[in-house]
């Protein structure tokens, strides 16, 4: 059971078996498979619609079970969801106002309020709006300085792991680093500081003060960034609420009303709803406006005659949950792990990113598959040392909480013609290029024939899959054509993403072997051969013209009606032929 005292509310209280309402957003096209992600992690019903799902789950643990969903973007608490019949007809918009000041006294806030105080205590972050992404322009003068500020994060962070090494061995008595099989290396979260010691496993080992002091034990789920370090001997639905909260009077959060519309045309404006609704709050609950350094965001969803009113949970989306320095084509970590999902992603594989641009993927495949090899490359000069920066980022973070690195390597190469031996890859995950911000149209016809016809000679057969995101539709489905007997498609799903229209490809690699392939069937077609830009002399079907041997004389073949000659043997005179009178 949680408690808390609230301004304009007072001392409400939830029960750990009281079901509250998550309303999250997702990537249009993908619902499904956050539904999927929801009923195995949740175990909870879901009701999808365009872009967005919604689920009841029981207040207790509810933080730690919906921060564990990898393919939600934005997440709500929904306080209130009903039908005003005429909403979207109504033309007196002074009436409508008015109904919208006077909702905000008809909720109950208690609920939604403790969910939002237990969720953002648990995971915390700073008021006010969410921070803006930083724009990156990769031109030739830019390029140095990227790869130096690449290269500074890099050497940075594997300083900073020397200084932690050291740090932990001087922490030690040098009898104890004797015996280095009987020791174990401990995390400490205190403070917001990482420090790691070396200990005996033995508890009955003496340790000086200085070190009894620093360091304290820890349970095994310390690594977990839901625990609350506080909640030792209490439960974990109430852990999240600090006790200053009851010892220095009510909670007195700051807010502001965001509303969004659609769905027919209405008589007001979404800045008019949001401004009255807002008023309403104001006047009942005596909350402070905040725009800026707000605490809560009430959003007002308004869809026709439909009406959401929910508690934002989170202030930005949880897609850049895993990357600092962004490249110009990042890939969202929630569509990642929708297309991990897809690959169906089993222990031991080796994932392969041929196109890794910042790395999201093989980090995302990382940190959820830490039970597979997962390879990356790229043939852009910032492409790797910005994968390395945000590899180096994640290990020095999980290198703090006492957690191993991440099993991904990154190295430069050519799509076409990736240093791979044959059959080595189990699955292929990449974002191709859409030919807008990166490369061309006319570009992606060659760049996704090498693509693909790599991928099927190091791909595994007949288990080995791919899954390819794009935009250019047109000329991926002609060269999937065109090796259909290497790749057979099995899925395809269209998402909305960042206003263009992209669609993700399952493909699964067929019972033929590549070499066998390739000079039987796929070099059969001669206007394939042509199309592939296969040399003349290299195409299967072709005449073959036999080259004379080294000193063999080349004759020339004479023209029609030109009597054939015979060529001299060696010593015998040559004899000019008559000509015809």
């Amino acid at each position: 059971m949680a408690s808390l005292d609230v301004e304009g509310i007072g001392l409400c209280q939830v029960q750990n078996e009281d079901l509250i309402r998550i309303a999250a957003t997702v990537t249009s096209g993908l619902e499904q498979i956050a539904k999927e992600e929801v009923e195995e992690k949740v175990g909870t019903k879901v009701v999808k619609g365009r872009g967005r799902i919604r689920f009841d789950t029981p207040f207790k643990d509810f933080a730690h079970k919906i921060q564990s969903l990898r393919t939600l973007e934005n997440l709500h608490v929904v306080v209130a969801d009903f039908e005003k019949e005429g909403l979207s007809t109504d033309t007196d918009k002074d009436a409508v106002l008015t109904h919208f000041y006077q909702l905000a006294k008809t909720f109950d806030w208690g609920p939604p309020v403790c969910a939002w105080k237990t969720f953002t205590g648990t995971f915390p972050h700073e008021p006010g709006p969410p921070r803006k992404k930083q724009k990156v322009k990769e031109s030739f003068k830019d390029t140095a300085k990227m790869l130096e500020r690449y290269d500074n994060i890099i050497s940075r962070e594997l300083m900073d792991r020397q200084d932690n090494e050291e740090d932990a061995e001087s922490l030690v008595p040098p009898e104890a680093l004797s015996d280095s099989s009987s020791t174990t290396k401990v995390a400490v979260l205190k403070e917001g500081i990482s420090e790691t010691a070396i200990l005996p496993p033995q508890e009955d080992v003496q340790t000086s003060s200085d070190v009894q002091n620093e360091v304290t034990k820890v349970e095994e789920d310390t690594s977990s960034p839901c625990r609350d370090p506080s909640s030792d001997g209490q439960d974990k639905s109430t852990s999240a609420v600090p006790p200053e909260a009851e010892n220095h009077g009510p909670l007195k959060p700051k807010f502001r009303v965001t509303c969004n519309r659609g769905g027919a045309k209405h008589c007001f404006t979404s800045m008019d709803a949001a401004r009255y609704f807002g008023g309403g709050i104001n006047d009942d609950l005596r909350w402070p406006v905040d725009l800026t350094k707000f605490d809560i965001e009430v959003v007002l969803n308004i869809y026709g005659d439909q009406v959401t009113v929910m508690i934002a949970l989170t202030k930005e989306s949880l897609h850049r949950r895993n990357i600092q320095h962004f490249g110009p084509t990042t890939l969202r970590s929630t569509i990642v792990y929708s297309m991990l999902r897809i690959a169906n992603v089993q222990p031991g594989e080796v994932i392969c990113d041929p196109m890794c641009g910042s790395g999201a993927i093989s980090i995302e495949g990382g940190l959820e598959y830490r039970q597979c090899l997962h390879l990356s490359g790229d043939n852009h000069e910032c492409a790797c040392p910005r994968t390395r920066a945000n590899i180096a980022t994640i290990n020095n973070q999980r290198r703090r909480k006492g957690q191993g690195v991440l099993p991904v390597d990154t190295l430069r190469w050519d799509v076409g013609n990736l240093p791979l031996r044959t059959e080595s890859v189990d699955v292929f995950i990449t974002d191709m290029p859409f030919g807008k911000r990166h490369g061309s149209k006319q570009g992606n016809w060659e760049l996704y024939r090498r693509t693909v016809r790599d991928m099927a000679r190091v791909c595994r057969f007949p288990t080995g899959r791919a899954v390819l995101l794009t935009e250019d539709k047109k000329c991926l489905n002609k060269v999937l054509a065109e090796y259909d007997s290497l790749w057979n498609k099995k899925l395809v799903l269209f998402i909305k993403m960042g206003g263009l229209d992209a669609a993700i490809y399952q493909l699964k690699r067929t019972n033929n072997p590549f070499p066998k392939f390739l000079e039987h069937e796929l070099l059969s077609s001669k206007r394939k051969q042509k199309k592939m830009g296969i040399p003349r002399s290299e195409r299967v079907g072709e005449p073959i013209t036999e080259q004379p041997t080294q000193g063999e004389p080349i004759t020339e073949q004479p023209t029609q009606g030109e009597p054939i000659t015979e060529q001299p043997t060696q010593g015998e005179p040559i004899t000019e032929q008559p000509t015809q009178d």
